[in-house]
Parts: C-alpha cells; sequence; structure tokens
C-alpha cells in the first residue's frame, strides 16, 4: 500500500487510472462538470445507484430476475423467515388516513416507538421516553436531512468507510462544516473511544455515526458504546444511526439489540438523536416509516422543519404500523430475524474462504460484508474493475471507492484507501447469495486466482 496519497489534481489522473475503463467511467460521473447552467450531475448519484446504472447497461433493467444483487443495502421482504411475524399484504386506509399528517408523526405511533425503547432499553431507569421524545420519518434519509436542517453553527464529524450518503447529503448545508474522520484499516476501522475524545478536544461538537456499522458490518458495543456517550456528555451532539441495530449476532441470537438508548442518563438533557425504523430490521424498506428518537427539544424543531422540507410521513402507513411495535413482538422477531441472518453470513463466509479469500473478520452485525480484493490477480484487484468483472457474471456489488470521501476530486483513484474493497451484501434471499458466489467463483476461475491454494 502506499504511504503517500497523490493528489489528482496536480498533474491529472495516473496511467493507472487512464489504463481503466472503468476507473475512467467513474471519473467522468463525479468530477462535477457542468456542462447544462445550474445543474451538477455528480449530486445525483450515491454508490447503489451509480452501480445499477452500470448494470442496467448490461441488462439488469430488462431481466434483473437473472442477476444476483449483492449491491443493494436492503433484506429479503418476503414471508418465509421462521418465527417472524407476517407483513401486511393490504393497508385499511381510515378517514385520518386521508388527510395530511401532522409533519411529526401521528401520536400513535410515536406513542409505540417510545413505548418499544422504555421497554427494551429503559427498564428500571428514572428517565423515560414518551411520544415527545420521538419524530416520525419518510425513511432514514429524510430523517437525517431534517437533522442537518436544524444543526446550529458546528463542526460535524463522520467516520470513513461509512454510509456512503452522508457526504452528499450534509454538504448541502452550509450551517455546519463537515469533517470526515479516516479510520484504521489495520483494526477493522473500529470506532474507538479514544477517537471520539480527539475529535472533541479539536472542536467538534456534533458526530454522526452509523452503529452497527454500513460497510464493514461490525459494532460499537457496551461497554464501549457507553463510554462513548459519556466522553460525549456535556460536549457534543451524538446522531446515531441505528438501522441495522437489529442484526446483532454477538448475543447468540437472542433478540438483544444494542442502541444508545441503553446508555443515555437523561432523555431530555443527553444530546444523543437515534435514526431507526421499519426500513431494515422489520424488513420493509418500501413503507418508508422511520423514526428519530432524542430530546423533546430537539424532536419538536425536527418534527416542524418537515412542513418545508418532506411534508411527512405516509399516514396509513403509520396506523398500520403501531401494532408491529409490540415490545413482545418485535423482541421474537429480533430472535427469528438475527437468527436467519447469522446463518446466511456463515454461509457467505464458508464459500469465500473455500473460494481462497482470506477474511479477515467476522462480522458481528448489519448484513454486510467489507471484502478485501488485494490478494486477487492485479487486473481485479480493486473494487472498480472486481464490479466490472462481476457485472460479467451478472452479479452486482459495490465498489469500496463508494465509502472514501469524493475520491476523484481528491486524489488518484487508486490511491484511496477503500480501493481495494467491495461491500457484499447477504441481504437477498439464500439463492441469490448462491447465485452471486457462483459468479465470483467464475471470476476466480477466469483470472485463475488462488490456483494452486490449499483451501
Amino acid at each position: 500500500m502506499a504511504s503517500d496519497r497523490r493528489f489528482s489534481t496536480a498533474k491529472g489522473p495516473s496511467s493507472n487510472e487512464l489504463n481503466s475503463a472503468i476507473h475512467r467511467q467513474f471519473r467522468e460521473a463525479h468530477e462535477g462538470h457542468k456542462p447544462h447552467a445550474g445543474l451538477d450531475p455528480s449530486r445525483a448519484s450515491t454508490g447503489v445507484v451509480w452501480t445499477t446504472e452500470r448494470a442496467y447497461e448490461y441488462g439488469f433493467l430488462d431481466e434483473p430476475e437473472k442477476w444476483a444483487n449483492l449491491g443493494q443495502g436492503a433484506p429479503e421482504v418476503d414471508d418465509n423467515i421462521q418465527g417472524s411475524f407476517p407483513r401486511p399484504s393490504s393497508i385499511e386506509v381510515s378517514m385520518q388516513g386521508r388527510e395530511y399528517g401532522p409533519t411529526a408523526g401521528i401520536k400513535p405511533l410515536r406513542k409505540a416507538v417510545a413505548d418499544l425503547y422504555n421497554a427494551h432499553h429503559r427498564q428500571g431507569k428514572a428517565s423515560q421516553y414518551t411520544w415527545e421524545n420521538v419524530c416520525i420519518v419518510p425513511g432514514g434519509r429524510a430523517g437525517l436531512i431534517r437533522i442537518a436542517a436544524v444543526i446550529g453553527n458546528a463542526y460535524l464529524g463522520f467516520f470513513i468507510p461509512d454510509y456512503t450518503a452522508y457526504n452528499e447529503m450534509l454538504s448541502l448545508f452550509k450551517n455546519f462544516a463537515a469533517i470526515p474522520i479516516p479510520l484504521n484499516r489495520k483494526d477493522s476501522y473500529h470506532m474507538h473511544a479514544e477517537k471520539i475524545e480527539e475529535e472533541i478536544h479539536r472542536g467538534t461538537s456534533v458526530i454522526l455515526t452509523s452503529n452497527p456499522r454500513n460497510p464493514t458490518g461490525l459494532m460499537t458495543p457496551n461497554p464501549e458504546l457507553a463510554r462513548i456517550q459519556d466522553l460525549c456528555r456535556d460536549r457534543a451532539t451524538l446522531i446515531m444511526d441505528e438501522f441495522y441495530c437489529g442484526y446483532n449476532y454477538s448475543t447468540n441470537c437472542d433478540g438483544t439489540v444494542i442502541s444508545a438508548a441503553d446508555n443515555i442518563e437523561d432523555v431530555n438533557t443527553d444530546d444523543v438523536l437515534i435514526i431507526d425504523g421499519l426500513t431494515k430490521r422489520f424488513r420493509l424498506p418500501g413503507w418508508r416509516v422511520a423514526w428519530i428518537v432524542g430530546p423533546k427539544e430537539f424532536i419538536k424543531a425536527i418534527g416542524s422543519c418537515g412542513s418545508y422540507l418532506d411534508g411527512g410521513t405516509n399516514v396509513p402507513f403509520q396506523e398500520a404500523a403501531v401494532k408491529m411495535l409490540d415490545p413482545p413482538k418485535v423482541r421474537a422477531e429480533m430472535k427469528a430475524l438475527q437468527t436467519h441472518f447469522r446463518d446466511k453470513r456463515d454461509y457467505v463466509l464458508k464459500r469465500l474462504k473455500e473460494m481462497g479469500f482470506t477474511v479477515g473478520y467476522c462480522p458481528d452485525s448489519t448484513f454486510y460484508l467489507w471484502l478485501d480484493l488485494e490478494q486477487l490477480p492485479k487486473e481485479i484487484n480493486d473494487g472498480l474493475n472486481f464490479f466490472e468483472a462481476c457485472l460479467q457474471e451478472k452479479v452486482i456489488v459495490v465498489p469500496g471507492i463508494f465509502f472514501d470521501l469524493n475520491p476523484s476530486r481528491r486524489r488518484d483513484l487508486f490511491d484511496s484507501p477503500c480501493h481495494h474493497f467491495v461491500r457484499v451484501s447477504y441481504g437477498p434471499k439464500m439463492e441469490t447469495l448462491k447465485a452471486g458466489l457462483d459468479g465470483f467463483e467464475r471470476i476466480l476461475k477466469k483470472h485463475k486466482a488462488f490456483a494452486g491454494k490449499s483451501t
């Protein structure tokens, strides 16, 4: 690995980039040229969108059923997971559901979310959430945008690699300065409490992170999570993206969910905002029903700004969601979810190791694997070229470079710390995983990767 990063603006792209068609295509799509006044097309695409558009060029749009999409950040949505409750197949629309809903969400759902957090994370604690501590939002992105809209002048730190849309969303707002914080590959990009303290010392007053982490599939557990919250208390606002918290394999799939809500002392004075929803752990991404839990003062502002940002969440789907959040029902659901996805994780890891990959760690959460390609032949040992090879086999992954910060404007693409990685999702059904990994095997055989290696 290069010790010094070459900036791409000095002498233009390197010969490595110029000799790689897929890298040239990536740079052209993200360089920010503006042939039309007022239009910046580079702002319109995240990693999943870009990879999907490239797959369209290979026929994915016409015959998606023939493809193995291991790139989309979504879980399987079928009702065939043992122990999982069936999802509604129809939605009743009440008279209230025909009207505009409150931009902070309907009170019954806000109360149901508060009751769920109290039952699973606040047992025996004096400070309890109420419906006023919850705002319902139309999806996680909308929730993050609402939070960004109410943040005052501040330095906001977010870690890389992390969720690909953070940078693009945050850059829309000028009321704060978003600062990327690189994590260390040597310890699997772990978010240490010492790193948080270092950022606070240099003036960062808002910290945004996913836990469990996307794309690495690793979680910051207690007591380290509690220590991070103790460091931030009265010093920094902590924004916790907990959309993958249900996918927790660290407690033997007993249904336990690790959340920052476990460690909050006072729900109205601890500046901790938690984002979650039906999208991931309830396997309903199409419903666009999510929530933000936090201090009343924050929630009031976040609810109000929905009037000019997104207009609020679909009311009939909010009404249908209320009965899903009964705490015992959710606990049973999490047990079923964790058991099912842990089995899929183990299958993917087994197949990859049988192929010859050295997988440096075992994901303890989410449904993602951050796969290191550096051990492969040069022509396929980076995320973009491996991605292109996958397209030829009707398989989709997300190149790791999308989890870096705007790399085409900052440095040579081959010097990105995420250059040799792809994110592989084991969210899809088992038959899709099998097809995708079969595609990996064909690529390795074509390029004679791991030839002669004992597996």
